[in-house]
């Protein structure tokens, strides 16, 4: 007898996955079966969910993490958190929460992979300069969860599961309750109304439409949290002692270990995300330390004047430049030859330049910089 065709045998690998999880996750998980693309299903050997990870993590976004910073920028440390580290981090953290409430892992895994590759150079900070410019020039505000949806929808598509996209848009604000519950039953319309809604209020908090993205939103905050203290005592801004006595500890590893626990305690068997009213006080208390004693620490904003006057300078080059040469500008011959007549079309010339630079590494921004702007030597032949 000739063996099976391995297409009939990846569709019955795939069929008894499918099964699988429909009898062994949490009655709310989100299912592989029910995933959803906004272009329609796909055939594959590989869950829908795994798929989606496959394609981030081997997207010129998720590459670009690499040189994109977290907190500290400027710094020659090989040892400080990047934005690389931070998205693995909180797709290990979460993932070994999921597991034991019995999510769905591969969903978890996408949200926290690709949850940030909408920040621009230079971390919060530079958001807030590149949100500020394009307010000034008629575009509204920039908010990073948006520009991640965005960025994989318009710029560099990867028709990934509305799941997805939806854990992308709603990963801030978990710090605006200490119970995350679900909009469950989300379709593409409330997405996009989402969408919308992030655009008017950046700041507003959205929940998720899966328990997985609700994990995420709050595994986002906690795997921060420790690592930039340890980052901090690294660098010798702050000593151990400093940090507030609490339930959480004083360490990463406490930290973690003790926020696993009691997310776990809380929400095991429930239809809803939840950290104890002394864990969130405590997580609350422990943010605040962060924001007063790190991310506003005089060693660390040594260069915010340059680099504010430098995304002000960058920001109206490129976009002075498109406006005056069109195809033959410097954003055209870098950036928009290739990008699809749609995104063309329904794209503004101030939303290019911010998707632009909103997808600049550290160091490109700065080259970039340079090359526009510092005078260079003349040749005379």
């Amino acid at each position: 007898m000739r063996n099976a065709p391995v297409q009939d045998i990846l569709a019955e690998y795939r069929q008894f996955a499918e099964s699988q999880e429909e009898q062994t996750l949490h009655p709310k998980a989100a299912l592989s079966k029910n995933h959803a693309r906004y272009e329609g299903p796909e055939q594959d050997h590989r869950l829908p969910y795994k798929r989606d990870v496959d394609r981030i993590i081997h997207s010129k976004a998720y590459t670009r993490y690499g040189d994109k910073t977290q907190v500290v920028y400027l710094v020659n440390n090989d040892h400080i958190t990047h934005r690389s580290l931070h998205v693995q981090l909180v797709s290990n953290f979460a993932r070994g929460i999921a597991e034991i409430l019995r999510l769905n892992l591969d969903l978890v895994e996408a949200i926290a992979l690709g949850h940030d590759v909408g920040h621009p150079p230079f971390g919060h900070e530079g958001e807030g300069y590149l949100s500020t410019l394009s307010i000034e020039h008629g575009n509204g505000p920039f908010a990073h969860p948006l520009q991640s949806c965005r960025l994989f929808t318009e710029i560099e598509p990867l028709n990934l599961g509305l799941c997805v996209y939806d854990g992308f848009l709603c990963h801030d604000g978990g710090m605006n309750g200490s119970q995350l519950a679900p909009r469950f039953g989300k379709t593409w319309d409330d997405h996009l109304n989402d969408r919308k809604q992030k655009i008017s209020h950046p700041d507003g908090n959205i929940w998720p439409g899966t328990l997985e993205g609700c994990l995420v939103k709050l595994c986002d905050t906690m795997s921060y949290l420790g690592r930039d203290i340890e980052d901090a005592i690294h660098l010798g801004i702050l000593n151990r002692d400093q940090v507030p006595d609490s339930i959480l500890g004083s360490s990463n590893r406490t930290i973690l270990n003790v926020f696993a626990q009691d997310v776990i305690q809380m929400s095991y068997g429930k239809d809803y995300i939840a950290a104890s009213p002394e864990v969130y006080e405590a997580m609350k208390t422990l943010r605040k330390f962060n924001f007063q004693n790190i991310y506003i620490h005089p060693k660390l904003k040594v260069e915010s004047k340059r680099i504010k006057y430098s995304y002000r300078i960058l920001f109206e080059t490129l976009l002075d430049d498109f406006d005056k040469l069109k195809e033959e500008s410097y954003i055209w011959k870098h950036f928009l030859y290739n990008k699809r007549e749609s995104y063309l079309a329904n794209s503004s010339p101030v939303q290019m330049v911010v998707d632009y630079i909103s997808g600049m590494t550290d160091n490109f921004f700065i080259r970039t910089l340079e090359t526009l702007v510092v005078p260079k030597r003349i040749d005379i032949c």
